[in-house]
């Protein structure tokens, strides 16, 4: 038991060594950097996550179809230079591109179709998720709002992770993700309104404590579901992690799950609430 415990203790301080480090390198890069620099990173990153999923889906040598695919992700977020129809526009050519290209090889067309479906839901997951996150970055105050949306999805994130392991009794999804539990659902959700609403009272000053509050929710919740989304993902191909890039921590995929999913609710509540 002892032993165990050390394990334990050992895991626990390399996923909050790792988590510190990641965080501060954030608050650099998405405070300090040029949008150019800015888009650079973000298109390694959304290559990193392609090739992460096709690894997952796609287990084995790839053919040089699945390697364009790749290419196709690291390409979606430059567009954001253009502008957001410019994104859109390059999403949805990217989706005509995945789907030609799965149809290259051999396979039966069934099989070429379920190619088509999964490597179409990767580019949208992937390169298009993360042109949304650039796309709040280029906006008046988005470097601000990113890092909010950042704050409120690690606060999930982390809150999750600790009431669960302190509290956790009923299981939130056992089929998908046997760890996680409602306990650490709600720990999870008080430490984003709490981060959203200190966040807003320090840097939004047009923005109540409260609505702060409900925005750290908002994308709490969603991060929820970006995590359960990646941890089907993982399931359904029998895989535990999506890469081993992040000691601790697992790869690209196992980190940003949560910021893909709630970027698009923070885009959306940008364009609503600060026009």
């Amino acid at each position: 038991m002892a032993e165990e415990n050390r394990r334990a203790f050992s895991g626990l301080h390399l996923r909050v060594a790792t988590g510190l480090a990641l965080a501060a390198l954030a608050v650099v890069v998405v405070l300090l950097t040029p949008l150019w620099l800015l888009t650079i990173v973000a298109a390694a990153v959304a290559s990193l996550a392609m090739w992460e999923y096709l690894r997952m889906i796609e287990p084995g040598v790839w053919s040089w179809d699945a390697w364009a695919c790749v290419a196709v992700a690291l390409g979606l977020p430059f567009a954001v230079l253009a502008g957001p129809a410019a994104a859109c526009a390059s999403l949805g050519l990217g989706l005509v591109l995945a789907a030609t290209l799965s149809m290259a090889g051999p396979a039966e067309l069934k099989a070429k179709l379920a190619r088509a479906r999964e490597r179409g839901w990767g580019l949208v997951y992937t390169g298009g998720l993360i042109a949304v996150l650039l796309t709040i970055a280029g906006l008046e105050r988005g470097r601000l709002l990113l890092l909010f949306l950042i704050a409120a999805v690690v606060a999930a994130d982390s809150g999750a992770y600790f009431a669960g392991h302190l509290w956790g009794r009923r299981k939130l999804a056992p089929l998908i993700s046997p760890g996680k539990t409602w306990e650490g659902l709600v720990g999870g959700m008080v430490c984003a309104a709490v981060v959203g609403a200190v966040f807003a009272a320090l840097f939004l000053p047009d923005v109540p404590a409260g609505a702060g509050a409900g925005l750290g929710l908002a994308l709490g919740v969603f991060s929820v579901l970006g995590d359960l989304m990646e941890s089907l993902i993982k399931r359904v191909h029998g895989v535990k992690d999506s890469g081993g890039i992040f000691p601790g921590h697992g790869g690209i995929l196992d980190r940003i799950d949560g910021l893909l999913m709630a970027g698009p609710v923070m885009l959306l509540l940008r364009m609503l609430w600060w026009q």
